[in-house]
């Protein structure tokens, strides 16, 4: 009795889950064919959020999309990953109180086509990822990535080049 009642909520939630995100990918700037992203991930400021055809976002990633957050087409984003396009200011005394500066760390963040995030990577506001390239699990995006190349670590780094 127990597993039957668990499958019919389990497939309730699925198609209620898919409703919604049917539903919000309507808010986004631009979404391709073929996209799944998991109904775990957050996207914050849809509007300002783009992704190309047959990219997938796995569970429980976040993204702050406020100043812009553009994926390309094949892209794969694993899961329980962070990409934003707003930091705060490094000045305690005004972090919160001062709104007008913030847009001064605040920068788009660009992921080019064929591109593979690992499992827990943080990419930071302004960092463009060029076409083919490979983050590593738990890397920490600060500088821009070029095309062809795989990078890794806490400050990731280039540790070999894609073989196309």
């Amino acid at each position: 009795m127990f597993s039957i009642s668990y499958l019919v909520v389990n497939k309730i939630e699925k198609i209620i889950q898919k409703i919604k995100w049917d539903n919000y990918r309507s808010f986004f700037k631009y979404c391709g064919n073929n996209v799944i992203i998991d109904p775990t991930c957050t996207i914050l400021v849809p509007d300002n959020f783009s992704i190309g055809h047959n990219s997938s976002i796995s569970a429980y990633t976040v993204i702050y999309s406020a100043y812009g957050v553009e994926i390309g087409n094949n892209c794969l984003i694993s899961s329980n990953c962070g990409i934003s396009s707003i930091n705060h200011i490094i000045n305690s005394a005004n972090r919160v109180n001062d709104p007008k500066d913030i847009g001064q760390h605040c920068k788009p963040v660009k992921i080019g086509n064929n591109v593979w995030i690992g499992m827990n990577a943080c990419i930071l506001p302004g960092i463009t990822i060029g076409d083919n390239s490979i983050i590593g699990s738990g890397s920490v995006v600060s500088k821009n990535v070029p095309s062809n190349e795989i990078w890794v670590g806490n400050p990731a780094r280039k540790i070999k080049e894609v073989i196309i």
